[in-house]
């Protein structure tokens, strides 16, 4: 019997509060597609798993710390697509305290993220 694949909101929460927050990135491999797209305003860029998964880790490094809410998540009636408004409270080398929000958007297929859409982060907090 093979496991029930995860939804596509499930996926998302995953990626966001369980690999990123707990830096838990071999649990990428298992959420991220062969292939990610990623879509911003006049650019795509399509990575491998493997450089899907090192960009969160090179991110990740960046930074002493990095924690995501998500205080909407809205999960499409087509069950792959999942709209996220996310905010994340960021300590910088040295310590240095911040805050970053924006809103993406995920498709998933299969139990993988397929395809991100995304504009640059601001900084702050959503109000």
């Amino acid at each position: 019997m093979t496991a029930p694949v995860r939804t596509a909101r499930e996926v998302v929460e995953l990626y966001n509060l369980v690999v990123w927050n707990q830096r838990d990135f071999a649990l990428a491999d298992e959420l991220l597609a062969d292939e990610v797209t990623r879509h911003g305003v006049e650019e795509v860029v399509t990575l491998t798993r493997g450089q899907a998964r090192q960009r969160v880790e090179r991110l990740c490094a960046s930074v002493e710390r990095l924690r995501f809410e998500l205080p909407v998540v809205v999960a499409g009636d087509d069950g792959e697509h999942v709209a996220i408004v996310y905010q994340a409270e960021t300590a910088g080398p040295g310590g240095a305290a911040g805050a970053i929000a924006s809103i993406e958007v995920f498709r998933v297929v299969d139990g993988r993220i397929t395809d991100v859409w995304n504009n640059t982060h601001q900084n702050g907090y959503w109000r």
